[in-house]
């Protein structure tokens, strides 16, 4: 925890650290203490983390923060301690709106046996938020004329199945391509606590009949995106990990970021819940699930990404642009853009076993809310939807 005092009204400014929606849990569960209890100002970007500084895009020199957006940091501190005394969160959450960040710190515990808090530097796997990068790394690849998303899979796959000639690089992005969902299949429990090659994974669905030809309806899954990596390795000559460590991670400045080849020691000690007791959810190896959603991050990196990303750092605006137009149900390429109490929002939630995840940005207002949990019976998505709905 790191506190800065700056003479502004006499205003502290301190950082605070420490797939489907779920109906939240009530148990015996107390939130771990030792944490302030008010959030008395608010925190201009560049104090998000002195060893690796936030990409900002704003000016500056920034107003005072203005009483409002003080008490609104306020009760959303408040809301998520009552939903962490309540049993119904652990995590850590970083919201932040008009340049500013109002809330990034952590609630209860990232390893219960060890009494490790989580705090706004804490590792978690973010799960099917990892389709957005997945995304942008084709769209970063199409921007570098080294594929085009109008094109055939089958035009950078080798052995490319049959059945997968009418399915363009679009289709898959938008879950458009009638691929059957692999971790949807009754033997993936069996097969998710041990490793796999992203070949091997691949073999689970590849010569299966498609569910429906490709552009005539949706279904989300994981497989396409599965499908996606492999693209991105055999066009970067890349694996995966590298292309998305060089090419996203580093120049966003999310240090705290990576792929998690499967046994979770990346995450620092953080251990994934069934609920708010100590009981550990079924420890699956996430080269399971690789391009689709074997990810980790920290919330804090996740804004540098929300930050580089949205600046034109990443990505240029005609790509970028396409990311973000829905094609069917909402879903554009690695992101849903829904309209939320007369606002645009454009998020990703994320659900695997331990974790429960949620990114959302508002582009009218540059607002952003970024709820990781380690608890998986947490409502993440509906946590990310009452904070959004206090925001200005």
């Amino acid at each position: 925890m790191r506190c800065l005092t700056i003479a502004i009204s006499i205003l502290a400014i301190i950082v605070l650290t420490a797939c489907g929606q779920r109906d939240p849990i009530v148990s015996a569960w107390a939130p771990v203490g030792a944490q302030p209890t008010i959030l008395p100002s608010v925190t201009p970007d560049p104090l998000l983390s002195a060893s690796t500084p936030l990409v900002s895009v704003m000016e500056p020199v920034r107003p005072t923060p203005t009483p409002s957006l003080v008490d609104i940091a306020t009760q959303i501190d408040l809301y998520l301690r009552d939903l962490t005394e309540k049993d119904q969160f652990r995590g850590s959450v970083l919201v932040a709106t008009q340049g500013r960040i109002l809330v990034a710190r952590g609630y209860g515990q990232a390893n219960v046996e060890r009494d490790l808090p989580n705090t706004a530097q804490t590792r978690f796997r973010i799960a099917s938020i990892t389709k957005p990068f997945t995304a942008l790394a084709i769209m970063q690849l199409q921007a570098a004329s080294k594929l085009n998303v109008n094109e055939s899979v089958c035009r950078y796959l080798p052995d490319c199945p049959v059945a997968w000639q009418p399915i363009m690089l679009h289709h898959l992005l938008s879950h458009t391509s009638g691929i059957p969902n692999y971790t949807d299949f009754p033997d993936f429990e069996r097969v998710e606590r041990s490793p796999v090659t992203p070949t091997q994974l691949a073999a689970r669905f590849r010569n299966l009949p498609l569910d429906f030809a490709p552009g005539s309806a949706f279904r989300y899954g994981n497989s396409n995106y599965v499908v996606l990596g492999l693209v991105i390795e055999a066009v970067s000559g890349q694996s995966y990990a590298d292309y998305v460590r060089d090419n996203i991670f580093a120049p966003a400045g999310m240090t705290n970021s990576g792929y998690d080849s499967g046994d979770a020691t990346v995450l620092n000690g953080t251990v994934g819940y069934v609920g708010p007791g100590a009981e550990r959810a079924i420890p699956i190896d996430t080269s399971n699930l690789y391009s689709a959603g074997g990810l980790y991050s920290t919330v804090e990196d996740l804004y540098r990404f929300v930050t580089a990303l949205n600046s034109g750092q990443l990505l240029p605006a005609a790509e970028l642009n396409q990311m973000y137009t829905p094609v069917r149900n909402n879903y554009g390429y690695g992101w849903k853009i829904e309209d939320r109490n007369g606002r645009t929002v454009i998020y990703h939630p994320g659900f695997i076993s331990g974790a429960v995840t949620h990114l959302a940005y508002y582009p009218d207002t540059q607002s952003v809310v970024i709820v990781l949990s380690n608890m998986e019976r947490t409502n993440a998505d509906a946590i990310a939807a009452t904070i959004g709905a206090m925001l200005p």
